[in-house]
């Protein structure tokens, strides 16, 4: 009976410890966020972001297909369609458009976003449109350099709808990737499926962190835009 004791206070220990090791670096984590300033907050809020794109299997809000490519101090990128956006108007379908963007703005502030035309009544949306980006190799080697698609749903008489969004690390495309080859076309150019995405964290750290803030316009503006990306 004792060896049952001393086998359920080790374990509740370990728990207790657990528990204490987690809160702790919750608030030193909080602690460095305080520390950093708004544009670092942002960049690496990205790069957690670019972590669930990796991780993520959900197709709950569809899926992006893009092809992108470096090549003579050019980024091109072709956005090639999307299936199973979600209906977010009343007739049961949406009328997307996707934003291409690219990141972190410090690095590609001379690039501005660029965007597909609107395709009407359709949660299978064919864009087949290319966008090409004047950047350099040495930016697109920036560690954290990444594209971000965002999915909009096109309303005329209020503000558009986010549909969902999806990040592509620029590291590993052809062209800046040193182990692929140059190419200067699309021609043979696999496509990439990206599966769109919410923020279903309400609480996100670095997003309160911000939020505190209050005299930043740009912590504000940022976390305003992100609280339109958060699943309901």
């Amino acid at each position: 009976m004792l060896k049952y004791v001393y086998l359920f206070l080790h374990q509740y220990l370990c728990y207790e410890i657990c528990l204490l090791e987690a809160t702790y670096w919750r608030v030193e984590q909080r602690l460095q966020y305080h520390k950093t300033e708004t544009e670092g907050l942002i960049h690496l809020y990205y790069l957690q972001r670019l972590q669930d794109q990796l991780s993520t299997e959900s197709i709950e809000y569809g899926v992006l297909s893009v092809r992108a490519y470096f090549n003579h101090d050019s980024l091109c990128v072709e956005v090639l369609n999307a299936r199973d956006v979600i209906p977010l108007d009343p007739n049961g379908f949406s009328d997307p458009f996707v934003i291409i963007e690219l990141l972190p703005r410090k690095v590609f502030a001379h690039c501005a976003e660029q965007q597909t035309n609107v395709q009407k009544k359709t949660l299978h949306p064919m864009f087949d449109e290319c966008f090409e980006f004047s950047v350099t190799l040495e930016q697109c080697r920036v560690e954290g350099a990444m594209i971000l698609f965002t999915v909009m749903d096109h309303d005329v008489l209020t503000f558009n709808d986010f549909a969902g969004e999806a990040f592509l690390a620029l590291g590993n495309i052809p062209g800046v990737d040193e182990n692929n080859t140059s190419i200067d076309n699309f021609h043979g150019l696999k496509t990439v499926e990206l599966n769109l995405m919410h923020q279903k964290n309400k609480n996100h750290a670095i997003l309160q962190t911000l939020e505190s803030r209050t005299g930043d316009k740009m912590a504000q503006d940022f976390v305003k835009k992100q609280k339109q990306r958060i699943s309901a």
